[in-house]
């Protein structure tokens, strides 16, 4: 609703007006997920000059109050001043195109001068308590504390803080320039303190260092040097056998959809793009740990991320400083020149060799390609079928010599070797006896020795186990807690035993 009364000449009216807009909505904030807010107005044109006061009331905490003039004519001079709060959910539409989603509220104190082509901000802007989440890269930042102070031509930033969720915090000072026309210049420095990065599939990182980020804002570069000091990259146990890429093609698009699907895929003449130019030097002298499907190694070097954010080059790589491969009860350790490297994105390739000897034969194991999904293969020299060098791998024997369950053996290390344990005959047999670990294991003699065991409860398990030359044993291990635990076994043949025993991950 609205009340307007105009009087004097047509050439020149003087116009009052109060205006009350109770559940307001436009595509804009419905676009922005933003629920009907409140709207009132009052002010007065008069000689070419608008004078408003204004108020704003919402959900999410939407509160803002304010006013001023603006002149209709000429270089249009602005006088304005706004208070109140304003939820990061105003941002929404264009935060998500970012990938980026924000919860918060920020509390705004604001004059705006000068003109509308070039306008005069002064003032602050400060949030306590929000949360910014990066869909696309896997990470959140909470409590996310800053305040941004304007000096009408730059955006200050003095204070900016968060704890990431995966762990350590971030921080970051510095300067944004606010002139259109200067393009938004920015020079930004960010600090992670004990930062840890989860990409969700393969890698855990912690982080510290400074990096910068200088230019302007839509084509700034991101420089720097970052110091991991504990990675984990984890190879898969198992992988989807059922999942495959789904092409998916729009039938009878219309027009304006096929207009912008050739206008995301393509930049149009002149056209600049926004993107981020990196130039990153990562260093990890030791503590890039790889893990999974037997592997367990150490590695460390140097590696550097340029090209863009949204094609990043990467070079270097890690070399070896120890580890081992287990297969079965054979153990094998790596050579000092195996290393991994990236295939000029940020995912890791591996090239690590393992050799053992068996006899006057000599047993290579490689493991090589992306993490995601390394081939593991056998050889040896002299040169023997893959079968056949793993017989002699695991078993120091020919594959025709080996028993019935030293081949299901062989098999179910095959089978966790390329990633297919559910497959698995040995993980077949506990689903189906209910227990939490089933083991068949031969000894240098050749006798058989089956166990079985089970969690009683979170502190007891419990293990049966027969064959071999001990007989039928029964043993029972009771968790004390940090580390201590007490161990005591019963066999067949009336012997006992009882033992104190302290475990430590390191």
């Amino acid at each position: 609703s609205a009340n307007v009364k105009a009087t004097g000449a047509l050439s020149a009216p003087s116009v009052d007006f109060k205006i009350d807009w109770k559940n307001a909505a436009t595509s804009q904030t419905k676009g922005a997920g933003l629920s009907p807010f409140s709207i009132g107005a009052s002010g007065k044109l008069a000689g070419n000059k608008l004078t408003v006061d204004t108020s704003l009331a919402g959900d999410a905490g939407m509160s803002l109050k304010g006013g001023g003039s603006v002149v209709i004519t000429g270089n249009r001079a602005m006088d304005m001043r706004f208070t109140g709060n304003l939820p990061f959910a105003v941002l929404g539409a264009p935060l998500a195109q970012q990938g980026l989603v924000a919860d918060g509220v920020a509390t705004v104190n604001l004059q705006i001068g000068g003109t509308a082509a070039a306008p005069v901000i002064n003032g602050t802007v400060s949030t306590n308590g929000a949360k910014l989440v990066d869909v696309r890269r896997n990470m959140a930042v909470n409590n996310l504390t800053a305040t941004v102070t304007f000096n009408g031509s730059q955006a200050v930033i003095s204070r900016l803080t968060g704890n990431l969720g995966g762990g350590g915090t971030i921080s970051a000072s510095g300067t944004i320039g606010i002139q259109p026309a200067g393009g938004f210049p920015a020079d930004i420095s960010i600090k992670l303190d004990k930062a840890v990065y989860v990409d969700g599939t393969l890698v855990v990182s912690t982080v510290n260092g400074t990096v910068g980020l200088r230019g302007p804002i839509t084509n700034a570069t991101l420089s720097g040097k970052l110091r991991l000091d504990k990675t984990s990259i984890t190879v898969p146990e198992k992988l989807p056998t059922s999942l495959r890429e789904i092409d998916i093609r729009h039938k009878n698009a219309p027009r304006a959809v096929l207009a912008q699907l050739r206008d995301d895929g393509e930049q149009k003449p002149g056209e600049k793009s926004s993107v981020i130019t990196l130039d990153l030097e990562i260093d990890a002298p030791s503590h890039i740990f790889v893990r999974g499907r037997g592997i367990d190694a150490e590695l460390g070097g140097l590696v550097t991320i340029r090209g863009t954010a949204a094609a990043p080059i990467v070079t270097g790589g890690f070399t070896m400083r120890r580890g081992r491969m287990t297969i079965l009860n054979r153990r094998l350790d790596f050579s000092d020149k195996s290393r991994i490297t990236f295939a000029g994105d940020m995912t890791p390739a591996l090239d690590m060799e393992a050799t053992s000897a068996s006899g006057s034969t000599t047993l290579t194991v490689d493991v090589a390609g992306l993490a995601t999904d390394p081939a593991i293969t056998f050889s040896s020299s002299p040169e023997l079928p893959q079968d056949e060098v793993l017989a002699q791998l695991i078993f120091g024997q020919s594959m025709s010599k080996l028993s019935p369950v030293q081949i299901a053996q062989l098999a179910d290390a095959v089978s966790q070797l390329a990633g297919n344990r559910s497959t698995s005959l040995f993980e077949g047999l506990r689903n189906q006896l209910g227990v939490d670990d089933f083991d068949v294991s031969t000894d240098s003699k050749g006798q058989t020795s089956v166990s079985v065991g089970r969690y009683l409860n979170d502190r007891t398990y419990f293990e049966l186990q027969q064959g071999g030359s001990a007989g039928a044993k029964a043993v029972i291990n009771l968790d004390v807690g940090r580390g201590v635990k007490l161990r005591g076994g019963a066999g067949g043949n009336g012997e006992g035993e009882a033992g104190i025993v302290y475990e430590r991950e390191y």
